[in-house]
């Protein structure tokens, strides 16, 4: 049996580029208050603005129980605010909306500065990829696996 090295592996490279470019956000969108997950979180929710947890946590591609967690966590700190529809429905609050707009600048800093870092090609091509591995599911590896 012969192992590849781990720099050959595009899951471990995707996944220690997912945690670096994580930080790289974390950092700066941490002057709203925000972490880079609860500002993910709280763009959509602004986006869809009202949800319940089934269909904000199908929005962020979420467990409905991990978002139940992430719920509890942005009601803790008044980031929303509950709304009228069905279920547990939520709405930013206004403390929400204005860690929003502290973090939606930060945010579009941080864009421009991965854009220049690899270059409008580059950047491109990222977005490409990450949306192309973003719909990868059993069927289609299936259907792949097959072909190779």
């Amino acid at each position: 049996m012969q192992i590849e090295p781990m720099s050959e592996c595009y899951c471990y490279n995707m996944k220690k580029s997912a945690a670096g470019i994580t930080e790289f956000y974390d950092q700066a969108v941490c002057e709203s208050g925000l972490s880079m997950s609860q500002y993910f979180l709280l763009r959509r929710l602004f986006r869809l603005e009202s949800a319940n947890i089934s269909q904000w946590a199908k929005e962020v591609q979420l467990e409905r129980t991990t978002m139940v967690r992430n719920v509890k966590v942005l009601e803790k700190y008044n980031l929303i605010q509950p709304a009228q529809g069905n279920g547990k429905t939520y709405e930013l609050s206004v403390q929400g909306k204005r860690a929003l707009e502290k973090a939606v600048p930060i945010w579009e800093e941080r864009q421009r500065y991965i854009e220049h870092y690899l270059g409008k090609e580059d950047a491109a091509a990222l977005l490409r990829i990450a949306g192309k591995l973003q719909n990868l599911s059993e069927k289609e590896t299936a259907e792949n696996e097959a072909n190779i």
